[in-house]
């Protein structure tokens, strides 16, 4: 063979090896958010997509695509390099309310051969009382031509609420589905029923058929005693799962068959003379990592790839109240936490998920227009939400991003943080002031004595009373609806039949529909004035 013909050869296959190559990701300094130094790794945060609405599950799906749900009920995907937005479909038979909605999403593991979508979300039926009974269920949908069709329910009518409904999603190597939930906030006690979905693990088929090898004969519980699941990873072999605890011990457990992790009888580790116990009676599996203040725990990743070497063989915790990503690094068998990393604290805001890319860069999905942030406004002082939520790609920074950075004025460059901030107290005692029913008052003569009388009473037959009625002082939710969507159907109060319709008062802000509300169920209902503008701003955000 020729020297000429060799050295061409040659050049062919290193051009080939080179094309082969993923090319060397580059800056767009456009997207800039800040810049974060860990030990020997400078990382680069840049934003991928904004205005978005509560994104609740990322994930990385082929060809530079990252596919997220939002809890309004669309399903979209951005594409990372270009920032294309693909809205995929609308699912229409959504209820959206404060912590129900649409949830978790995963990707089938074959998807190119098997393009299907598994989503979670939530749904409700209304009595003849108006009273909204939710559920919850999950579907696949099929992927084509750049849309999600042929909507499949697989998992039905788990009952649920409008919080505690969990959720995330995870296939596993047998090609079965573990779908983490919450207690639905009922009778927390159902949590160690295993006849009962809520407070569980559930792990099925992906037909939703039940697994033979499911520690219940004919039952997708795989593991009982969870509070509120948010987030599922896999990696060491095992299944790590984080929750939700009341205003003590947020968890992360390590998940395994029939496990019982112990709601709501004991709160973290077994370490109370009761929860000890208890733990002892029920074989209780303590959690890997507890907090407590609780940092609302959310989406949570295995991390094992070199391109960030200080997060081998880590998980990585998405935190809402805590405002931060958390990095723990584990033993080599995966069952101990090292050390804790407190990153990007009180920088992005409330961190609802956190999903891996092909090179090891990873995405979070923020989470500053959820419901938390409206009933608790004292603990966020500084939340950015100019730009809607946000979906942040973190990448380790080569020498051509550094160049780019050079140019860069206002730089954010942050470093690890020492010590969590200290979160206020969570208050749920809401009570309106005085001011606020004076308001109701006057708000209530000119918009609804003319009807129900000044004096609350109606008129029998035509006008339904709101005295002692228990649509007054009954469901706050259904109260709200009526006030924002008025009435068109019969309805019952207190025995008697009213067919008269009410219009809608969509028209007036949420303070004063706040106002109206709390004056009639103190004045007319004598109970508690305990709605809150932000109750009214989500119902009405559901009704789109």
């Amino acid at each position: 063979m020729g020297r000429g013909i060799k050295l061409f050869m040659a050049l062919g296959i290193i051009m080939f090896i080179y094309g082969c190559q993923s090319p060397t990701p580059k800056l767009d300094v456009t997207t800039y958010v800040a810049e974060l130094q860990l030990e020997s790794s400078l990382l680069v945060a840049t934003e991928v997509a904004h205005n978005l609405e509560v994104p609740w599950d990322l994930e990385v799906g082929p060809d530079n695509w990252v596919w997220f749900t939002e809890q309004k009920g669309t399903i979209t995907r951005v594409h990372v390099e270009t920032g294309e937005l693909q809205q995929l479909v609308t699912v229409n038979d959504m209820f959206y309310r404060k912590s129900s909605g649409l949830f978790s999403m995963v990707l089938h593991p074959d998807f190119s051969d098997n393009p299907y979508v598994y989503v979670h979300y939530t749904y409700a039926e209304k009595d003849s009382n108006l009273l909204d009974h939710i559920f919850s269920r999950v579907v696949r949908f099929t992927f084509k031509n750049n849309e999600l069709i042929e909507q499949t329910t697989i998992l039905d009518a788990i009952p649920g609420n409008t919080f505690h409904n969990g959720s995330r999603m995870f296939i596993g190597d047998d090609h079965t589905l573990f779908l983490g939930l919450g207690d639905a906030g009922g009778d927390t006690e159902l949590t160690q029923n295993p006849k009962v979905m809520n407070g569980k693990i559930l792990r099925i088929n992906l037909d939703g058929s039940i697994p033979t090898n499911n520690p219940y004969p004919n039952s997708p519980v795989w593991s009982m005693g969870h509070r509120n699941v948010q987030g599922i990873a896999y990696g060491n072999g095992k299944l790590y799962a984080s929750e939700h605890g009341p205003l003590n011990d947020d968890e992360i457990n390590i998940i395994t068959k029939k496990s019982n992790y112990g709601w709501p009888d004991v709160h973290g580790y077994c370490d109370l003379e009761r929860e000890k116990l208890y733990c002892d009676q029920h074989n209780i599996k303590e959690p890997l990592q507890a907090w407590t203040p609780t940092v609302a725990t959310s989406g949570l990743l295995y991390y094992n790839h070199t391109l960030i070497p200080e997060w081998k063989n880590s998980l990585i915790q998405a935190t809402l109240k805590g405002q931060s990503l958390r990095v723990l690094n584990l033993n080599n068998s995966g069952d101990q936490v090292i050390n804790e990393h407190i990153l990007f604290q009180k920088r992005l805001g409330r961190i609802r998920d956190v999903a891996m890319g092909k090179n090891g860069e990873i995405y979070i999905a923020t989470s500053n227009l959820d419901w938390h942030p409206g009933h608790q406004p004292w603990m966020y002082d500084s939340l950015p939400k100019e730009r809607g939520d946000r979906i942040i790609k973190i990448e380790k920074v080569n020498s051509n991003m550094l160049e780019q950075l050079a140019t860069l004025e206002n730089r954010m460059e942050l470093v690890e943080d020492k010590e969590p901030y200290a979160l206020p107290s969570e208050d749920w005692n809401f009570n309106a002031t005085d001011d606020e029913l004076l308001s109701g008052q006057k708000l209530y003569m000119a918009q609804c004595a003319a009807c129900h009388r000044p004096d609350g009473k109606g008129n029998v037959g035509q006008i339904p009373p709101l005295v002692n009625s228990e649509w007054v002082t009954g469901n706050n939710s259904r109260l709200i609806d009526v006030m924002l969507k008025g009435l068109n159907t019969p309805i019952t109060v207190n025995g008697v039949e009213y067919q008269d319709e009410m219009p809608s008062y969509q028209n007036l802000p949420d303070e004063e529909i706040r106002d109206i509300l709390n004056f009639i169920r103190i004045e007319f209902g004598e109970t508690s004035g305990n709605i809150i503008a932000a109750d009214v701003l989500h119902q009405r955000k559901g009704l789109k």
